[in-house]
C-alpha cells in the first residue's frame, strides 16, 4: 500500500511525486516561497529534503489508506453478520481480543519504517534513472497493454521465492514469524510484517521497472492495484478464480504454514509442490463437505 501514494504525481512527469510535493504542496501552500507558474527546478533541493518529504508523504497517505481501507473490509466481512448470524469471513476472533489492535500496532510501526526503506526507489524513479515512459506508440500498444501481466508475473516469481525463502529457520523466526503470529488473518494483518519482510517482498515491484520499459501510467495503476490485492488476501473471503492465489490460498499459507507462497497466481506453488487446493482444508471445505482434507487428495 505504500506504492499508491505515487499516484498523486503521476501527471507531473518524470519528476512526478517530487514535484508535486517540494514545488505545489510545500513550497507554495505550506511556505509561501513560490506561486503559480514559477518553474520548478530540483536541483535547488538537498537530497535530505527530498528524502524527508517523500518519506513524509509515503508514511502519512499510507496512513490514511491502511486506516481507511482496511477498518472498512473488516467491518464488511468480520463485523457484519448473515441471516445466520454468522461472518463472511468465518472469522471467531478465537486468537483473543487483542489480535486486531495488536496487527494495528504492528503495522503502524512497519509502515513508517517500510516507508523509510522504500523512499529511495521513488526519488530514482524522479531521477529518471528507470524505464518508465510516457509516449504509448514508443513500444506499441501491444507491449503497453501486456505489460502489466508481465509485471504481476515477474513480481509473482520474485515473492514466491523470497517468501519461501523467508520460511528456512535461519531467517524465519527473526524476520517472518511476525507476520505469522495469528493463523486467522483480517485485513489489519495485510501489514503487520517486520519492516524488512515487507520491503524484501516489496522489492520485486520496483526493480521491475529497472529491467523492463513500462508506461507511467500501467505502473501506478498496477502498484495501486498490489496495495489493494495485499489486504484482499488476507480478508479470507475468497473469489475461487481459476490459478489465481485469492484470500482463501492466503489462508491455508497461514493456518497450514508451508504452503501456497504465491502472490498472485498458483503456477509457482504447483511447479515447486507447495500448493494446496484451500477448498479441500477449513474454513473452506464446510462449504462442501465431501471435499475434505482426510477424504480426498489435493487437485
Amino acid at each position: 500500500m505504500a506504492e499508491v501514494p505515487i499516484i498523486i504525481g503521476l501527471f507531473h512527469g518524470f519528476d512526478g511525486t517530487g514535484h508535486w510535493l517540494n514545488h505545489v504542496l510545500i513550497d507554495r501552500w505550506i511556505l509561501g516561497t513560490s506561486k503559480i507558474g514559477d518553474a520548478y527546478d530540483p536541483s535547488q533541493y538537498s537530497l535530505l529534503r527530498k528524502f524527508s518529504v517523500m518519506w513524509a508523504f509515503l508514511t502519512v497517505f499510507t496512513y490514511a489508506l491502511y486506516f481507511t481501507l482496511c477498518p472498512l473490509a473488516y467491518w464488511w466481512h468480520f463485523v457484519r453478520k448473515d441471516k445466520d448470524g454468522k461472518n463472511n469471513a468465518r472469522w471467531t476472533g478465537r486468537e483473543g481480543k487483542d489480535q486486531v489492535k495488536n496487527e494495528i500496532v504492528l503495522s503502524t510501526w512497519s509502515i513508517a519504517v517500510m516507508t523509510f526503506m522504500i523512499a529511495p526507489f521513488e526519488l530514482m524513479v524522479e531521477a529518471g534513472w528507470t524505464k518508465l515512459y510516457w509516449d504509448v506508440d514508443k513500444y506499441g500498444k501491444a507491449y503497453f497493454f501486456l505489460t502489466p501481466l508481465l509485471f504481476l508475473v515477474f513480481s509473482d516469481t520474485c515473492i514466491y521465492w523470497i517468501h519461501r525463502g523467508l520460511h528456512h529457520r535461519l531467517v524465519y523466526a527473526p524476520v517472518h514469524k511476525l507476520h505469522h503470529k495469528y493463523k486467522d488473518t483480517t485485513p489489519f494483518s495485510a501489514y503487520a510484517f517486520h519492516p524488512l519482510d515487507g520491503w524484501l517482498q516489496g522489492c520485486p515491484y520496483h526493480l521491475f521497472i529497472f529491467l523492463f520499459p513500462m508506461h507511467h501510467m500501467t505502473y501506478f495503476i498496477s502498484l495501486a492495484i498490489v496495495g489493494l490485492w495485499t489486504i484482499n488476501i488476507h480478508d479470507r473471503v475468497t473469489m475461487q478464480l481459476p490459478h489465481v492465489n485469492g484470500a482463501a490460498h492466503h489462508t491455508i499459507h497461514h493456518t497450514m504454514f508451508n504452503y501456497n507462497y504465491g502472490q498472485y497466481f498458483t503456477f509457482w506453488d504447483k511447479i515447486g509442490g507447495s500448493y494446496r487446493n484451500p477448498m479441500l482444508y477449513p474454513p473452506y471445505a464446510e462449504k462442501s463437505p465431501a471435499l475434505t482434507a482426510s477424504a480426498k487428495k489435493d487437485k
